[in-house]
């Protein structure tokens, strides 16, 4: 009987034709090498592609897609601007294309309708993030803690990597930032709770300073961070890390300090 192979996501990563590095600063390669950024010089052409990326095989009209990426630009010039843009975006892909031929990824449909179609020769790291964090808690599930700890330090390495496009604006991309950032601190919080159980201290340590990158207010990892300090012997710096948590609680989200943080408080205090 032959056993099903789970390929590891790096085997799928490097099998792929065309790579994709959305989180932090972007990256694109193709056949291995990575393709220069006047490849894609239309810088519209660039952020279509994004957004084809960013939604696999999502049917979307020309206007409405147009409208979504560029809100301020005339109604009568942003149709025509979306054609221009992805003829340039086809022709930066696949250069051997011919006039009339199809595109491999690039699917037309009725009514100015358009998708993209991955084909299994486009790798993307937001894709896989949300692969390794569906895996992460499917595993948790399972009980197979070995497996889940290996998926949410893939996720704790993305969240290291940067925000979604970072540095590049547009309003568009917030809902999809802030779902990747749900995931990460999903993801980092069940990574510290496997790691405080297996009294992995180095590694609950990074994994607490991770999860303060994109969520400051949790508690967990400042928790985790102020108890370290304690057992090194540095209460001034639980106290700083403690009371600047409190400050902002306070003050951002306008809550009160929980009994679990005031009773820690009272320790730092005693310390």
């Amino acid at each position: 009987m032959t056993m099903e192979h789970n390929p590891h996501p790096r085997e799928i990563e490097d099998a792929a034709r065309f790579r994709a590095y959305l989180l932090g600063t972007p990256r694109l390669y193709a056949d291995g090498d990575p393709v220069p950024p006047g490849r894609i010089a239309r810088r519209r052409a660039w952020e279509i592609l994004v957004w084809f990326l960013l939604n696999p095989g999502k049917p979307a009209m020309a206007e409405a897609l147009a409208d979504q990426l560029w809100p301020d630009d005339h109604p009568e010039r942003v149709a025509s601007s979306f054609h221009v843009s992805l003829h340039a975006l086809r022709r930066a892909l696949e250069p051997g294309l011919g006039r009339r031929e199809e595109s491999a990824f690039i699917r037309r449909h009725s009514n100015r309708i358009y998708s993209f179609d991955p084909a299994g020769q486009w790798w993307t790291d937001v894709s896989d993030l949300e692969q390794v964090h569906r895996a992460g808690h499917a595993s948790e599930r399972a009980g197979d803690m070995a497996c889940a700890h290996f998926y949410y330090r893939r996720v704790a390495g993305y969240v290291a990597q940067g925000t979604l496009l970072d540095g590049e604006a547009g309003d568009w991309l917030t809902p999809y930032r802030r779902r990747y950032r749900q995931m990460c601190q999903q993801s980092l919080t069940r990574l510290m709770i496997l790691e405080a159980r297996q009294g992995s201290e180095h590694d609950l340590l990074e994994s607490a300073y991770l999860t303060l990158k994109i969520d400051r207010y949790n508690q967990l990892a400042t928790t985790v961070i102020v108890e370290s300090n304690l057992r090194d012997g540095r209460a001034p710096a639980a106290a700083e890390r403690l009371a600047k948590y409190c400050r902002a609680l306070r003050a951002d989200l306008g809550v009160a300090v929980p009994d679990e943080i005031a009773e820690l408080a009272l320790r730092v205090q005693a310390a």
